[in-house]
């Protein structure tokens, strides 16, 4: 695609979603419906707004019923968080208080506090997957409420997932611990992963009030992130699959649109500096050379969960998929975010 409108391009990319995977079910589906809520809110369109609670309401009637690592999809997820924070979705109040009680009371931790995978029982699987998971919910939902109980869980578990996989050589982080094993680690900088981490931050240090106490430390592990990540970013302002090869690693949009999405996001909420607005434009050019005119998304990693032993060849060689169920979310974010940034046309 050389040329777009980018919100016509979030709408489309939010219905191609259902489209091609039949419903937003399963957390691709939240992703999606998580980028699009937040610009049916910000833009102000009645139109969009009107779609998107009709597409929230089913979950929250407990219509839709999915495999969930986590409980807060059924009720539609962060998006139904988000709409519920910013007054237009207030039927979920009682769901969203219900899932919240159930991730902060029920839902396995490791020995830090860190939540687990739940179909692995006693092993202390974390991924870093979950930042995205239950962080934007948590927080949405607290600040709704006014329950600060679950704004510092969406804090302690982003802040302590980041410093458990940091690595200090790139600034980056790794994906996984436990998953192949006891004490095993990944070892990736896999871009989707670093995208999740970049999501969940960007959403607490843009949206914690000013005088939180959590939101001086929000900001620094936010920047810290952005500042890492910029490192790698291509010619074509992207990222790729194992985000430190330049030369081998294919370019990967799923992370990609992550990654750009908390950039512009930062931009907005004036946490980074107006001269990083160039790349953001930059990557979203370069995103655009990956998506068609009938919105078929290329060069997305399909599911990923430290593959093989978790190295870097492995990661490398996990392959992109067109129109994976990944593909669609972080694109509406992404593309919505510029078009909130009044970057109207590409």
């Amino acid at each position: 695609m050389k040329h777009a409108e980018t919100l016509i391009l979030a709408r489309n990319a939010f219905r191609k979603h259902k489209t091609v995977h039949g419903s937003y079910d399963l957390y691709p589906g939240i992703v999606t419906m998580h980028g699009m809520a937040r610009l049916a809110t910000e833009a102000g369109d009645p139109a969009l707004l009107e779609e998107m609670q009709r597409e929230i309401i089913p979950y929250v009637r407990g219509e839709q019923e999915f495999f969930v690592n986590f409980p807060n999809y059924l009720c539609g997820g962060n998006a139904a968080a988000w709409m519920l924070y910013r007054g237009r979705l207030p039927e979920v109040e009682a769901d969203a208080r219900k899932y919240a009680e159930q991730i902060m009371n029920e839902a396995p931790r490791d020995p830090q506090g860190i939540l687990t995978h739940p179909k692995l029982p006693g092993q202390n699987v974390i991924w870093i997957d979950v930042a995205f998971a239950v962080t934007p919910f948590l927080l949405f939902t607290g600040l709704a409420l006014d329950n600060d109980a679950y704004v510092e869980e969406a804090y302690q578990q982003t802040a302590k997932m980041v410093h458990a996989f940091y690595v200090e050589e790139t600034g980056l982080l790794n994906q996984a611990i436990n998953m192949r094993g006891p004490g095993h680690r990944s070892d990736d900088h896999w871009s989707r992963g670093n995208g999740w981490a970049a999501l969940a931050l960007c959403e607490l240090a843009c949206h914690l009030p000013e005088d939180h106490p959590r939101k001086a430390e929000s900001v620094a592990l936010f920047l810290d992130h952005v500042k890492a990540c910029a490192k790698y970013q291509d010619d074509q302002g992207l990222w790729r699959q194992e985000m430190t090869d330049l030369e081998l690693a294919y370019v990967e949009t799923s992370g990609s649109a992550l990654m750009l999405y908390a950039l512009g996001a930062g931009l907005q909420a004036g946490l980074v500096p107006d001269s990083e607005r160039a790349r953001f434009e930059k990557g979203l050019r370069g995103l655009l050379t990956y998506i068609n005119e009938d919105i078929d998304i290329f060069h997305t990693c399909r599911g990923c969960l430290s593959p093989g032993q978790g190295t870097k060849l492995e990661y490398r060689a996990h392959p992109p998929v067109v129109n994976d169920m990944h593909a669609f979310g972080p694109v509406v974010l992404a593309m919505g975010q510029a078009h909130l940034l009044g970057i109207k046309n590409l």
